[in-house]
């Protein structure tokens, strides 16, 4: 009989420590990438949307693809361990590149050369953070032990996001003169950030064994059409459904709300100087309530801690919506702290519901498909942050928004300042609204997994379906969204 290595703390750090990378590697490119297009770059804000936008068609093959490697990959260092091993130079390279331009003059050769660039940088990011995603549910099967590697991981995450709050443009200011230059050193700052602590994951990291299935030689056609229908067949998943509305709608708000904020802060505010004060006010209260969220999560479940969260980021953002220019900087901190607040449960409940959904999955076709699912998880991630910057780069053009002229920022009409606060607004309000209204119908509860863990043990050890007990019949039903009779089906 297989025995289950026991998670330690050593194991949830050195897992946490990657998402340095995946929380502000995210953060960097959703709060400035979109604002070095357009004032470093000196790209249209319209094609610089378009470059991000353009980026995801590559992700829609290459996320559901390393779903797929990692689930079906052998190697003496696990399934998904290896791809830790690989990323590491890669994750740098990419990185620097972002950030740099060489000297390219032509806006169509920048736009190309970003194009690239940016589809580089997804395809590495996807390499590791498909598997590093899988990595929970394959350490534990507890609902604590996995909430509480989620809180971790996510503090890591924010870590990532306040250094990526702060310090990228303490560095780029640094080099007032040449706004190029300062890009490029930051990228080499953070490239190594990046990179390094996968060394740590590899090495800290375990997957319980995994009973492969043996399959026979098939084609690529063949491969092609497996991953597709593989893919696709998570979408029976009702809990997987509910799951993709309450993250997306939560991360393009947040991900509209980074892409603005500087505009908002600068254009609107005036206040340019009190920026990474704001971030970092934003970042650090969202590390500190992340215990509070776990509290929440082990009590109340994912659902109602995510809906708490929300209606607080809503009514920060209505706040700020609301002040004027000379609003005193306390007052301003002093919304920030609710905005993180509200962000902190609005991260994290979506990352600690993954490995449940996995968990219907299996109660739905017999098998552990955490690849596929973190591979959909990934790819709907930069989906995401690809759609929300796309919006802000489109909005910005709209409203007439005025580039920099040789380095200097314009003054902006107010009409353009009008347009960039009902972005600032609407955009993350009704976001939320809908993730709060579709939060509603996810049922994986603590009481509710231990019910579906209870059940898929029963029929691994040979039971039938036709002896489930009513209720939990019912509570099983309600999470998979399919009839009982239907469940426990292996696919082809």
């Amino acid at each position: 009989m297989e025995t289950k290595q026991r998670i330690t703390m050593k194991n949830i750090f050195s897992y946490a420590v990657g998402d340095l990378y995946g929380g502000g590697a995210f953060f960097i490119i959703g709060a400035l990438f979109l604002v070095f297009l357009t004032d470093v770059a000196k790209i249209s804000p319209a094609l610089a949307g378009t470059i991000i936008l353009v980026g995801k068609v590559w992700d829609a093959i290459t996320d559901p693809t390393m779903g797929y490697i990692s689930d079906n990959t052998k190697s003496k260092h696990g399934r998904r361990r290896i791809y830790f091993l690989i990323g590491i130079i890669p994750i740098f390279l990419s990185w620097f590149l972002l950030w740099s331009s060489f000297g390219l003059s032509s806006e169509l050769g920048k736009f190309v050369y970003y194009l690239l660039v940016y589809l580089l940088f997804n395809t590495v990011f996807t390499l590791v953070m498909v598997p590093y995603n899988s990595m929970p549910a394959e350490m534990t099967s507890e609902y604590k032990e996995r909430s509480k590697l989620i809180t971790i991981r996510m503090l890591f995450s924010q870590g990532g996001m306040l250094l990526g709050a702060v310090l990228p443009l303490t560095i780029v200011n640094f080099f007032a003169g040449n706004p190029s230059l300062g890009y490029m050193i930051m990228a080499t700052v953070f490239g190594l950030l990046f990179a390094i602590p996968w060394v740590f994951v590899f090495l800290g990291t375990f997957e319980n064994p995994h009973k492969f299935e043996e399959h026979k030689e098939i084609s690529l056609k063949e491969v092609t059409k497996k991953i597709s229908k593989d893919f696709g067949s998570t979408l029976k998943n009702k809990s997987l459904r509910i799951h993709t509305a309450m993250y997306i709608t939560a991360y393009v708000s947040m991900d509209i709300f980074n892409a603005l904020l500087i505009y908002f802060i600068r254009d609107y505010l005036n206040q340019y100087a009190n920026y990474q004060v704001l971030l970092g006010i934003v970042v650090v209260i969202q590390m500190i309530s992340l215990f509070v969220v776990m509290k929440l999560v082990n009590k109340f479940g994912n659902a109602m801690t995510y809906r708490i969260h929300a209606a607080v980021w809503m009514v920060a953002v209505i706040a700020l919506f609301s002040i004027n220019p000379n609003i005193p900087v306390w007052g301003i901190l002093i919304i920030g702290a609710f905005v993180g607040f509200g962000l902190s449960g609005c991260v994290m409940t979506p990352y600690n519901m993954l490995a449940f959904v996995v968990d219907a999955d299996e109660m739905i076709t017999t098998k552990r498909r955490e690849g596929i699912y973190a591979g959909m998880m990934t790819f709907l991630r930069k989906i995401a942050q690809a759609l929300a910057l796309f919006m802000v780069g489109v909005g910005l053009e709209l409203v007439k928004y005025q580039k920099p002229i040789d380095d200097v920022i314009q003054t902006q009409t107010p009409e353009t300042l009008l347009g960039i606060r009902l972005m600032f607004l609407l955009g993350p309000v009704i976001l939320l609204l809908l993730g709060i209204i579709s939060s509603f119908r996810y049922k994986i509860s603590p009481d509710n997994h231990l019910v579906l863990m209870k059940e898929i043990n029963r029929l691994k050890k040979g039971g039938e379906l036709s002896k489930v007990e009513a209720n939990d019949k019912v509570i099983i039903e309600s999470i998979t969204g399919i009839d009982y009779n239907n469940l426990w089906k292996k696919e082809g």
